[in-house]
């Protein structure tokens, strides 16, 4: 992983509070996680909004044509991924 810099922001109150319960639901492992997952999202939305229709088109035809990915591989990752979080807010408790 790069470098990292600390970056503090005021939130409002609703916005502390969704951060709040997606942690203690187990969602996000915690309030970082999510912030860092929300960015990413984000981040994500601003490239794609610079793509033409035509690289739009293009890129789902490549994914249409991929390779795909085994169902049992995804499910295996997506299981290990909740159950680390599922753990670590039992720690937290």
């Amino acid at each position: 992983m790069g470098r990292h810099e600390r970056i503090s922001t005021d939130l409002p109150d609703y916005m502390v509070s969704e951060l709040r319960s997606a942690v203690e639901s187990g969602e996000f492992a915690s309030t970082d996680e999510a912030v860092r997952d929300a960015l990413t999202h984000w981040l994500g939305a601003r490239a794609m909004g610079a793509l033409t229709a035509d690289e739009l088109r293009a890129g789902l035809q490549r994914e249409i044509e991929g390779p795909g990915r085994e169902a049992d591989v995804v499910f295996d990752r997506l299981e290990a991924m909740c159950r680390g979080r599922i753990e670590a807010g039992e720690r937290k408790a």
